[in-house]
């Protein structure tokens, strides 16, 4: 199958109707998780990744969305170890990648950063970079840049955060972007968006190198 990311806004869930119409058709794990969260942005976002990912596994064929975990707690279909999923959210958006290979996506909303962070958690070539960006929205921009990709990357190794930011570099070429690591002797290969919206947005894939250059707009 050919990856697909898909993206989404869930600002129009605020409306009561469309909410609980979405509400009624995702499954029972979802309408349970997202009454879990306490802040309406919250049940929003949560709602609105699984009706995404749902949507986007349908697309493929798949009618079964019983899920497990991998042994790293990564979520799976429990019986099709040929689709491999993920997704991410941030302020309004929510994001879905879905592939037949190991798959990592992020997405994350623009905003000031604070410098510590970076020199606590990034590595100290993507530092200096950022120490060298000519005002604050450049730098801005680049730690989101950043971020997006050093998570996509984390997720798709299926570590998450016990792999430290600062355990691999993201390098950023002028038409490819790599990652220097010790993970695994696996091909990881990048995608971001950049669609003007205040957001960044990253895929990474193991082994597989076609990711779409553009991501699917859906509406709920």
């Amino acid at each position: 199958m050919n990856t697909k990311v898909y993206t989404a806004d869930v600002s129009v869930l605020e409306n009561k109707a469309l909410f609980l119409h979405l509400y009624s058709r995702v499954s029972p794990e979802r309408r349970a998780k997202t009454d879990r969260m306490v802040f309406i942005k919250d049940k929003l976002l949560s709602l609105g990744a699984g009706a995404l990912l749902e949507a986007a596994l349908s697309a493929e064929g798949v009618t079964d969305l019983t899920f497990t975990t991998e042994h790293n707690k990564k979520p799976r279909l429990a019986d099709r170890d040929d689709i491999r999923f993920n997704i991410s959210h941030s302020g309004t958006k929510v994001m879905c990648a879905v592939s037949d290979h190991d798959i990592g996506c992020d997405v994350e909303k623009i905003s000031d950063i604070d410098m510590e962070i970076a020199k606590r958690f990034f590595f100290a070539e993507e530092y200096t970079a950022l120490k060298s960006c000519a005002d604050k929205t450049e730098r801005n921009d680049l730690f989101f840049r950043y971020w997006t990709l050093k998570e996509s990357f984390m997720k798709v190794t299926g570590l998450g955060f016990e792999l430290s930011l600062d355990d691999f570099c993201i390098m950023l070429g002028d038409k490819s972007i790599s990652v220097r690591q010790s993970v695994d002797s696996r091909r990881y290969c990048f995608r971001e968006y950049c669609t003007g919206d205040g957001y960044r947005y990253a895929v990474c894939s193991a082994d597989k190198q076609e990711i779409p250059d553009k991501m699917i707009s859906y509406k709920f």
